[in-house]
């Protein structure tokens, strides 16, 4: 059995896919395989792939329908590894990341996940970010999504899938069900690199916060995951999900009835002048800090 697959979804990634592909071929092991799907790319990016897997044999082309959880899942099914690792093709791991994940996790049978920092870098003007993963155990993803998509190195057992149908924190939703309950480790040294090669428009960032809120409803029902000690994220997601839209033009999607409470209360707070006032004063200053923006 093949150690490690790294799965990288391949949407119109000419440009950056070769830069992610040779950050795997360049690692300090070599016991894994490269899972390429293209997912309907309109530019070069079949041309790109199979130079690729010219290169190397362990190299593998496959399709997908457009959508990176399609592309995701396509790979997961395809996958011969013990473990998983996702990356997007306009990322890169650091050269030791399978090798200190795979040592580890083959020490620690009891360890299902090994995950790194990272660090996100904007290929625009250069700013470099330093995310620690501040995950104390796995019970917390159903909070918030606190694991990047090339963060973990998981086992190949009993995963879920992601859900074609959610646009935006579909990995958030993939990682607490596949997660939830199960021993994680994480570590501060770095594994990968995220680039950030565009500005998102305001839109995105909007659909993001949306998108959250509407995750934490699928997990609240999910997982029955209620209480006080979520009470005060699930504040944080409706309102970032009440400023991201408005009554008039409300997002398509259904938020769970489980999300009613905090939306309720969230709305009260935004009636009241200063309290709005702080709470967008606070809400602009994030975006603004954001590496998205």
């Amino acid at each position: 059995m093949v150690k490690v697959s790294v799965i990288i979804p391949a949407y119109n990634s000419a440009g950056t896919l070769d830069r992610a592909v040779q950050s795997v071929l360049g690692q300090t092991m070599e016991d894994f395989e490269i899972l390429i799907i293209n997912n309907e790319s309109k530019d070069n990016t079949a041309s790109a792939i199979e130079k690729l897997v010219k290169l190397d044999t362990r190299v593998r082309s496959l399709e997908s329908p457009k959508g990176r959880s399609r592309a995701r899942n396509k790979g997961l099914k395809e996958a011969k590894g013990a473990y998983i690792q996702f990356l997007d093709a306009d990322d890169e791991l650091t050269p030791s990341k399978l090798a200190d994940s795979t040592a580890y996790l083959n020490e620690h049978s009891d360890v299902d996940a090994y995950i790194t920092s990272v660090i996100y870098k904007n290929d625009q003007n250069q700013r470099e970010l330093l995310k620690n993963v501040m995950l104390k155990s796995s019970d917390e993803l159903l909070k918030a999504n606190y694991l990047p998509i090339s963060a973990p190195l998981i086992r190949n057992v009993a995963l879920a899938y992601f859900k074609e149908d959610i646009e935006y924190n579909e990995d958030w939703l993939f990682w607490a069900e596949s997660l939830y309950g199960k021993n994680v480790v994480v570590e501060r040294k770095v594994g990968s690199i995220i680039h950030i090669t565009s500005n998102n428009t305001m839109a995105q960032i909007d659909k993001m916060q949306i998108y959250e809120c509407f995750v934490r409803g699928i997990l609240k029902e999910e997982f029955e995951a209620y209480g006080f000690k979520y009470w005060r994220r699930d504040i944080k997601l409706s309102l970032g999900y009440l400023l991201s839209t408005n009554d008039k033009q409300l997002s398509p999607l259904i938020i769970s009835k489980t999300m009613a409470r905090p939306l309720k209360f969230s709305r009260m707070l935004l009636s009241i002048p200063p309290v709005r006032w702080f709470i967008i004063k606070k809400w602009r200053s994030f975006i603004e800090r954001s590496m998205y923006s």
